[in-house]
């Protein structure tokens, strides 16, 4: 019996590789060819719920996640800003291992290559957004540091902050990340170029338009 449960668990492992595998090399997965039936560790049945808790074990996070879904923005900058601490937007690093056409070079600064923290920390037209940000908001948006990773960045400007103060701050630095975003796919799909100070104008609308519709957040402190 125990070498059967140990053959099964074998195929189990082989079937999650080999579709983690064609997950990674960005191939179509059409969900009807996945095996149906083979044999999990827990329950017997392979299914998608099993396959999505084997890939965390051994693994621990001490991530705050709920920095991000609770602050005052949108559930769609919030999404973004899921992707994004996990560096799993879609810049120039992770389209050419998948062999996208892309040019590896930010389209923002035409100097270095194209990753999540690079273009949304690093890059020079970015750290100018955050520099125009810090002054509007009197300092609570803070010009991310060089040698800075994003989740790094995230944890450390929200560390040991009031809730309130938190989720507003969360909120600017998802706006801000998200039109910087937006700047660099207008530069690449659009061939148009912004400049930091439209950048801010529109990061400000943005958050106008949501404490207009529900009250939050409170930007009356800010300068105009």
């Amino acid at each position: 019996m125990n070498a059967l449960v140990r053959c099964r668990r074998v195929q189990f492992y082989d079937a999650y590789r080999h579709h983690v595998r064609i997950a990674e090399s960005g191939a179509y997965l059409d969900p009807f060819d996945l095996p149906q039936h083979q044999i999990a560790p827990t329950d017997g049945i392979y299914s998608v719920k099993s396959a999505y808790n084997l890939q965390f074990q051994g693994s621990y996070s001490t991530f705050r996640s709920d920095t991000i879904w609770q602050a005052e923005a949108e559930g769609k900058h919030k999404f973004f800003a899921w992707l994004l601490v996990q560096c799993k937007i879609l810049t120039a690093d992770k389209l050419l291992p998948r062999q996208w056409p892309c040019n590896p070079i930010c389209s923002l600064c035409n100097v270095d290559q194209e990753t999540a923290a690079h273009l949304i920390l690093h890059c020079s037209f970015a750290q100018q957004v955050w520099e125009r940000l810090q002054s509007w908001t009197n300092q609570l948006i803070q010009i991310p540091a060089q040698e800075l990773g994003v989740v790094d960045w995230w944890e450390k400007e929200l560390s040991q902050l009031p809730k309130k103060v938190r989720r507003l701050k969360a909120a600017l630095m998802i706006y801000g990340a998200w039109n910087i975003w937006k700047a660099r796919n207008k530069c690449v799909f659009e061939q148009r170029s912004s400049t930091p100070a439209q950048v801010v104008h529109d990061i400000k609308e943005e958050a106008n338009c949501r404490t207009l519709a529900c009250g939050r957040p409170e930007l009356s402190l800010f300068n105009d």
